[in-house]
């Protein structure tokens, strides 16, 4: 089943030192040893540098000896630290939870597991015999089910629960005194000119500085738009493709510079109407754009002319010839190559 992510309404954040709350666009200092604050449930959707743990349930919570299994094959790799314990006793209720009566879950432990076994309807069974008859297979049996091993079948649920706790953590927000109450809430920046209101919301496990932090999101932002700009580039060569067909040129055929131009004319108007998307417009937005669409213009008079076709044909065809389709359903025979003019540029010079 999907996973599902559930946030903290109650997290606490303890802290020595002077604090200045923001209320009203007014600052006052609030002096104290120890300052607890309320952390806005929002801030939570992302902890940095902080791994998923898994959610046991024991008895009184207490780590349990490893298995024989896994002192010999485990070399060394244990999973029982990055396993959270809690005690058993906090499932004393679950037999009259809504979830067990309403939909027969049970907690069945090996790894933190609640399970709930699908109950088919009778009209359901019968069918399911009778089809099993048709096909033969009704007194078909395996070995699990001579011997009664249990297992999932299909309907089952089954689902268990993941944490992230760090001891300590590391929070660029903005404090503010709402009913008396300390708060730590996202640190909202309104924009100056074409510039959009933006808010800062940054959790980190362990202890850093706000000059780190931003450090640290500004190399993970880069390696995630390196990363989504390099499988952009390369659905960019086969796009490009498809747009030559569809205007009538046949890119895969032309030389290797005008299939590098073409890619990259798709690259770049695709990365400019995403900024535009996101940031607004902007100098460099432009000029990605309008030298996204020069580059395309240049590929389309360097390329291999191809048929004159409807151009959802031509597409379609391309598509299917990558497909490996039947002849008889590329329709290629309204997609067939133009002889070449003797006028007709086929590499960039």
């Amino acid at each position: 089943m999907p996973s599902t992510t559930f946030v903290g309404n109650d997290v606490t954040l303890k802290f020595d030192g002077d604090v200045t709350t923001d209320n009203n666009d007014k600052s006052n200092s609030n002096p104290s040893t120890t300052v607890s604050a309320k952390l806005d449930p929002t801030m939570l959707s992302r902890v940095r540098n902080q791994p998923w743990r898994n959610v046991d349930f024991v008895p009184q919570g207490k780590t349990p000896p490893p298995s024989l299994f896994s002192r010999f094959f485990s070399l060394g790799l244990s999973s029982s630290h990055r396993t959270r314990y809690e005690p058993l006793q906090l499932l004393r209720d679950t037999p009259i939870s809504p979830a067990a009566i309403e939909d027969n879950f049970v907690y069945v432990g090996q790894g933190g597991y609640f399970f709930s076994p699908y109950e088919s309807s009778t009209a359901s069974k019968l069918f399911n015999y009778f089809a099993q008859y048709l096909e033969g297979s009704l007194f078909d049996y395996q070995l699990g089910d001579l011997v009664g091993l249990a297992s999932c079948t299909a309907g089952d649920i089954r689902f268990y629960y993941s944490v992230k706790d760090p001891n300590e953590i590391s929070v660029l927000g903005q404090v503010r005194e709402v009913d008396g109450v300390m708060q730590i809430t996202p640190r909202v920046l309104q924009g100056v000119g074409n510039e959009r209101d933006s808010s800062i919301v940054l959790v980190h496990s362990g202890k850093h500085s706000a000059q780190d932090m931003l450090l640290a999101e500004d190399s993970d932002s880069r390696i995630q738009a390196t990363i989504i700009r390099a499988f952009l580039f390369v659905w960019s060569i086969a796009a490009s493709r498809l747009v030559g067909v569809a205007f009538g040129r046949e890119i895969g055929d032309s030389s290797l510079p005008v299939q590098i131009e073409a890619a990259v004319a798709l690259f770049a108007v695709l990365v400019g109407w995403l900024w535009l998307s996101l940031w607004g417009a902007s100098i460099h937005t432009y000029g990605f754009i309008v030298s996204g669409l020069y580059l395309g213009y240049l590929s389309y008079n360097s390329s291999v002319k191809k048929g004159s076709g409807r151009w959802y044909i031509a597409v379609w065809s391309k598509i299917a010839q990558w497909a490996n389709l039947a002849p008889e359903l590329r329709q290629e025979d309204s997609y067939v190559a133009s002889p070449k003019r003797n006028d007709e540029r086929t590499k960039v010079s």
